[in-house]
């Protein structure tokens, strides 16, 4: 495979095990994005391959199609939301997709419709389904603000320690 990448190439990729032909200027759609970041032209970003010499993405190809839905749709300036899965376990998945691909608009657009389907659903699994996902998703969501917190406190206090200057008196005696 050529390792010259042009804004109109079509590649072909390997994502979990299927395969998808498409544009590169699909999957730069969202500038913020991993795609992006790794089939922009001129990265240095190295892309694993597989056998066939296609670009290899360690995801899942069911929700990948969802992802490639959108990313056209918002390359084309049309409706992105209309790439939503239609079923809440497909909307879960997606979600987790959407925050590993950095692909913030989407994951958004995912989770509002989550939050309906919590809000309006009558069969009890699927709100239990929808309730945990959404619960879980929030939960890991807070604990990372939490890290990233503790780490900004963490680094403030060691940059404003100053030592006591009766215990230093102490030590000099």
């Amino acid at each position: 495979m050529s390792t010259r990448r042009h804004a109109d190439d079509i590649l072909n990729i390997n994502v979990g095990g299927k395969k998808y032909t498409v544009r590169r200027t699909d999957l730069l759609a969202d500038p913020r994005s991993k795609l992006a970041e790794w089939f922009r032209p001129g990265t240095q970003k190295a892309i694993a391959t597989d056998k066939g010499g296609n670009y290899y993405l360690d995801r899942d190809a069911k929700t990948f199609r969802h992802i490639l839905s959108y990313l056209r749709l918002k390359k084309e300036r049309f409706v992105p939301s209309l790439a939503l899965p239609s079923k809440p376990d497909d909307l879960a998945k997606l979600v987790g997709e959407c925050e590993a691909l950095n692909l913030a608009e989407l994951k958004e657009m995912a989770l509002e419709m989550l939050q309906k389907y919590q809000r309006t659903e009558e069969q009890h699994y699927v709100t239990s389904y929808v309730q945990n996902a959404v619960r879980d998703y929030e939960t890991w969501q807070f604990e990372k603000e939490q890290n990233q917190m503790n780490l900004k406190k963490k680094a403030h206090i060691e940059d404003d320690y100053v030592p006591n200057a009766a215990y230093d008196e102490w030590d000099r005696m």
